[in-house]
């Protein structure tokens, strides 16, 4: 038995364009090659996570001190465990939680688990992609929901666009709002000033960093920072270690410690590297056709954008699915493709050759397509109506049905475009004609969509009770 090796061993042959950001460079983690060995259990030289008092809890301080946190935590299950332990922390029964409608599955996993209500957010559509959350949009629902308690938001966004959180801070604080910020693919931005600030230095009280994202570490890897007082601190960090492993790795946890480490003592090759993208990023900008993802794109000067991501327009009738497949030809591999865009991940650890010749690839694709302004599409993710509780509408009898048979049934299942994760319809919504038109558009595109199988989607079969 050895598929999975063999799926790895065929995947490892095309450069990564993707996650994990140390991209396998064996000559950056060196340290690593001997993992078996440093396998440890909670012993006594060990400490434990749980309850740290010597070594993992003297590098947590270290952590906190380079990110400017008052408190530092691992996250063995990844980011989503930290997403889900600030909300339980957070919001309890029938709470209300502002949340921006592009948040990943994980927010509303925690939203399901706490019971809250989620009050939603919606972010602008350019060209077919989410923007960031913008404050203006915060404020109005903040007027006619003043009893939120809590709002988490994603900044960046998974096409690399980051919300003005200074400012979106300030305006919750004063209303009494905690701010958590899924800052998942930033936990870069910490080690050069050619990236945004990180929402830390702009005073959100929890930030959750997935650090095997963008940094040269293992995949599973997080941080939680709470960065004020308005935490529940003893509260959170029960919540952490009900979400968590009782068995959690140390060679995660040493991944990380080696992680930080590295960004806090290489600030020069992240200069060089961010030299590197300034250049990198104007050379791109002479494609035709497929268009660089640039801050004068988007008609909000409020947004900021992290140079690292490259997020691309595809102005064709080619989709990004074709794209990708003309890349695994020449071993490369994006991070995401769309019908109208296609992601690729930079980091720290990228060979710049490599870089370069995704370039030429690109700019030999788009020399052999032909123009075709990209059309808006008529959906929107703000056309939602929440029609039972998440928690309640999860425990309620479910059957499937065929998408022409759903029209305005209610949601039964999280139905997710994957990547990035965010859902085009949650448990207890009900089904609108655009939801079906747009999930069939995907379908069409080789977009996956978790949640619909053989063209069938979960609904709600009893709906006589507990409907909002």
């Amino acid at each position: 038995m050895d598929n999975i090796y063999m799926a790895l061993d065929r995947a490892s042959k095309l450069y990564p364009l993707h996650m994990p950001g140390h991209k396998r460079r064996k000559d950056i983690i060196e340290d690593f090659k001997k993992f078996i060995e440093l396998d440890y259990t909670e012993i006594e030289d060990t400490d434990n996570m749980h309850k740290p008092e010597g070594a993992i809890k003297q590098t947590l301080g270290e952590i906190a001190n380079i990110y400017g946190a008052k408190n530092s935590y691992f996250l063995i299950n990844g980011s989503s465990s930290g997403v889900l332990a600030s909300i339980l922390s957070c919001v309890g029964e029938d709470d209300k939680i502002l949340v921006g409608r592009n948040c990943h599955i994980s927010v509303y996993n925690g939203i399901l688990l706490s019971g809250a209500n989620p009050v939603y957010v919606f972010p602008k559509i350019k060209n077919n992609i989410s923007c960031a959350i913008d404050l203006e949009d915060i404020k109005k629902e903040v007027e006619k929901n003043k009893d939120i308690k809590a709002c988490i938001i994603t900044s960046p966004t998974y096409e690399g666009l980051v919300s003005n959180i200074q400012d979106i801070a300030s305006f919750l604080h004063d209303k009494g709002i905690l701010l958590i910020v899924d800052e998942a693919h930033g936990s870069h931005f910490k080690f050069s000033p050619m990236f945004p600030k990180s929402a830390l230095d702009c005073g959100a009280d929890i930030v959750i960093h997935s650090l095997h994202k963008t940094m040269p570490c293992l995949t599973q890897c997080a941080i939680l920072h709470i960065n004020s007082d308005r935490v529940d601190r003893h509260k959170l960090e029960k919540c952490l270690s009900m979400v968590q492993t009782t068995s959690p790795s140390y060679i995660f946890m040493l991944s990380m410690e080696y992680a930080i480490n590295f960004g806090q003592n290489n600030k020069d090759k992240f200069l060089e590297y961010t030299k590197f993208l300034k250049e990198y990023r104007e050379e791109l900008k002479h494609l035709k056709n497929i268009k660089l993802l640039d801050i004068d794109m988007i008609d909000n000067v409020n947004f900021d954008l992290d140079i690292s991501r490259l997020t691309f327009f595809i102005n064709s009738d080619i989709n990004g699915y074709e794209i990708n497949k003309i890349l695994r030809q020449n071993n490369m591999q994006l991070e995401m493709y769309g019908k109208n865009h296609i992601i690729a991940i930079s980091t720290i650890c990228d060979n710049f050759k490599e870089l370069e010749r995704f370039k030429d690839i690109l700019f030999e694709i788009d020399k052999n397509i032909n123009f075709k302004e990209i059309k808006q599409e008529d959906f929107k993710i703000g056309k939602v109506e929440q029609k039972i509780n998440l928690k309640k509408a999860f425990n309620m009898k479910k059957t499937f049905c065929k998408l022409e048979e759903a029209i305005d049934k209610i949601c039964g299942a999280f139905i997710i475009s994957y990547p990035p994760g965010s859902p085009i319809l949650t448990i207890g919504e009900i089904i609108q004609q655009e939801h079906i038109n747009y999930i069939k558009e995907c379908i069409k595109n080789d977009i996956d969509i978790i949640g619909i199988k053989d063209r069938k989607i979960c609904v709600i079969d009893d709906i006589k009770s507990n409907i909002i």
